[in-house]
C-alpha cells in the first residue's frame, strides 16, 4: 500500500532516511550535524536533507528537537529527574536553551509542563475509614 511518505521518495531515499533516523535517535543525548550524519552515511548533506523531508515532511534538526523534546517531556512527567539534569540527557549543556526549544515545542516551560503532566504514584498509607477515624 502506498503512504503519502513512501509516493513523495524512492526507495533508497526512504532507506537512508531511515537509517539516518535509526543513528539519530541512538545519540539523542550528543547534539548531532547534518555533515555528521551525511558522513557516517556516506553521502552529500543535501542528499541526506532532501531524503529526510521527502520521506518525514521535515528537516533534519526539526526531527532530531521533536525526538529529543517528546522523550524529555516523558522524563518529566515521571519526575525522577531535576529539569537541568533532563536538559543534559538530551544534549543540552545550557538549561535556558533546553527550556526555549520545549517551549517551542510544547507551547510551556518544562516546569509548568512538569506540574501539568506529573504522573502520580500511589500513596503509601491509605486513607482512614470512617470506621477507623472514629476510633482514633
Amino acid at each position: 500500500m502506498e503512504t503519502e511518505k513512501t509516493r513523495k521518495c524512492t526507495k533508497s531515499q526512504a532507506e537512508l532516511a531511515e537509517q539516518a533516523s535509526s543513528y539519530m535517535l541512538e545519540r539523542l543525548d550528543k547534539k548531532i550535524t547534518i555533515n555528521e550524519i551525511s558522513e557516517k552515511m556516506h553521502v552529500s548533506q543535501t542528499q541526506l536533507k532532501n531524503s529526510f523531508r521527502n520521506y518525514y515532511g521535515e528537516s533534519v534538526y526539526k526531527y532530531i528537537r521533536s525526538r529529543k523534546m517528546q522523550m524529555a517531556a516523558d522524563q518529566l512527567a515521571e519526575g525522577q529527574f531535576s529539569v537541568m539534569e533532563i536538559a543534559g540527557m538530551f544534549g543540552y549543556e545550557n538549561c535556558s536553551k533546553f527550556a526555549a526549544a520545549f517551549r517551542g515545542e510544547y507551547g510551556v516551560s518544562p516546569s509548568s509542563y512538569r506540574k501539568q503532566h506529573r504522573v502520580r504514584s500511589f500513596p503509601t498509607q491509605l486513607p482512614k475509614t470512617a470506621q477507623e477515624q472514629h476510633l482514633a
